[in-house]
């Protein structure tokens, strides 16, 4: 199948104009500070409930996704995306990604840790990395928009 270029390129374009605006690059700045504060609270909710409360690290990792929920939606709603649209819309639309993103997690830090090996700890610094990656685009285009 032969690539059209130049649609290609218009596409890029758009996206480039949408997405390398100074409120868009302040925004990224705002969700990344946002982001490694709620990673903080959660991989250390992580590591106190399964190495010291003695639980299974999915369960722990459930538990530190949840709690740091409340977190996460509030600062991102309204210091990164200084959103004043609908709360009860945006609040739907976040737990359901939350719901998405917590299976998608705990998939694949069982897979990474039980089937190759990998510590849980190292695992789930993998699954959020991959699991940021998407949800600024969301967020922006569909939760806080």
């Amino acid at each position: 199948m032969k690539m059209d270029t130049a649609a290609f390129g218009g596409r890029m374009k758009r996206f480039a104009s949408e997405f390398l605006t100074d409120k868009t690059i302040s925004q990224l700045k705002k969700y990344f500070i946002t982001g490694f504060s709620s990673f903080g609270l959660e991989y250390s909710l992580l590591i106190i409930l399964t190495e010291y409360v003695d639980l299974w690290y999915i369960l722990s990792n459930t538990i530190a996704f949840l709690v740091s929920f409340w977190f996460n939606f509030l600062l991102n709603r309204y210091w990164s995306f200084q959103s004043k649209n609908n709360f009860s819309r945006q609040l739907f639309l976040y737990m359901t990604l939350l719901l998405v993103n917590l299976g998608i997690s705990n998939v694949l830090m069982y897979i990474i840790t039980d089937i190759f090996g990998v510590v849980y700890l190292i695992s789930k610094i993998m699954v959020v990395s991959v699991i940021t990656m998407w949800n600024f685009i969301i967020y922006k285009r569909m939760i806080y928009r």
